[in-house]
């Protein structure tokens, strides 16, 4: 493995936890367990936050999937569930299949099946974690890669949750921000990110949260998890970019949870100070972890996109994208609601020259 100095002093020997280090956040009072609890409950009763009975999707064409390509295939399964195809090596990103995405089977349901079973996934080399909550970490997934030959890569400490649910350790590796590891020939660094962990009331910011810069034979790749915007985009940008394209968060957000989440206008301003090409909006479409309308967050990141010139991809559910392609996509989210005019969103995926 090889590392590189932390310049964030991203733990406290005082609090015994992980903190966010960052110079520019804008912390605001989230509230406590019991706000919390409020605001799943209005997504419990408000249907308008949770999407309608049924989300265009397509059956991925697993075949066709692992067909050899030079550049990223990936799949999007919904909120930050991706399948990469990288230089032929199969990643799965915060895998989430079970039907929830919290401690109890009431609040946060996915809003349907997602478009290939556990079972019919194809054999993955690697799963990669960006923190602990439960709509990126399902210990239910995990536990269906318990007997397998599938490798971990995760910030420090995660990997001892994986363990507690029977993962071997020799098949974990945990990173700092910061650090990289290179596995089946794809090298991985951790880098900053802004927000929290923890799976319980009693585990608050005992592991790390990671973004990850994911860099191939061709492609370079970068995976926020979640995020507040902070200074640690552009950070990123200087240090690991340009990148060929950007998966970055785009929903789930509030004013009150600034530090933590990002609003649309700041998902946007993150791409562009990590020097991306395409941008791919990710944590939507599957989970209702907010109050706002299912859709508000790809309308509001569509329109700045259009604005400023940046190629904008967001597949449907299921859909195989090939980076480089000529990719002809609608709106597919207004089609479903009947609301608003589905232009057709043409994007030449483009990739750096090296």
């Amino acid at each position: 493995m090889a590392s590189a100095k932390n310049k964030y002093q991203n733990y406290s020997a005082e609090l015994k936890q992980y903190i966010n280090p960052f110079k520019e956040q804008r912390q605001r009072n989230m509230g406590g367990f019991w706000e919390m609890m409020g605001v799943m409950k209005q997504m419990f009763i408000d249907r308008v936050s949770r999407g309608p009975s049924s989300i265009p999707q397509v059956k991925p064409d697993v075949m066709e999937f692992l067909r050899p390509s030079s550049h990223l295939k990936f799949i999007w399964f919904g909120h930050s569930t991706l399948l990469f195809n990288l230089d032929g090596k199969i990643i799965l990103v915060d895998p989430v299949f079970s039907d929830y995405a919290f401690s109890l089977d009431i609040f946060v349901k996915r809003f349907q099946a997602p478009a290939l079973s556990l079972s019919e996934l194809p054999h993955i080399d690697l799963i990669l974690i960006s923190h602990d909550h439960y709509d990126h970490l399902d210990e239910k997934t995990i536990k269906h890669f318990v007997d397998k030959k599938t490798r971990f890569l995760t910030p420090t400490g995660v990997g001892d949750e994986l363990v507690e649910w029977g993962v071997s350790r020799e098949r974990i590796t945990e990173l700092g921000w910061d650090e990289s590891t290179t596995e089946f020939g794809i090298k991985f660094t951790a880098t900053p990110a802004q927000h929290f962990s923890g799976r319980s009331l009693f585990s608050k910011n005992q592991t790390l949260w990671a973004s990850w810069v994911i860099q191939s034979q061709n492609d370079k790749i970068f995976y926020s998890g979640d995020s507040g915007y902070a200074e640690h985009f552009r950070a990123i940008g200087e240090q690991y970019g340009p990148f060929d394209i950007t998966f970055i968060e785009n929903g789930q957000y509030n004013e009150r949870w600034l530090d933590v989440h990002m609003l649309p206008e700041e998902t946007i301003q993150a791409h562009i100070d990590l020097k991306g090409k395409v941008f791919v909006p990710v944590h939507w479409g599957m989970f209702a972890l907010a109050l706002h309308p299912w859709t508000e967050p790809v309308e509001r990141t569509y329109a700045l996109a259009k604005e400023k010139g940046i190629p904008y991809l967001s597949p449907l559910l299921g859909q195989t994208v090939l980076l480089g392609d000529k990719i002809q996509t609608t709106a597919w989210w207004r089609s479903e609601l009947n609301t608003q005019p589905n232009p057709v969103l043409s994007v030449t995926t483009p990739v750096q020259e090296k």
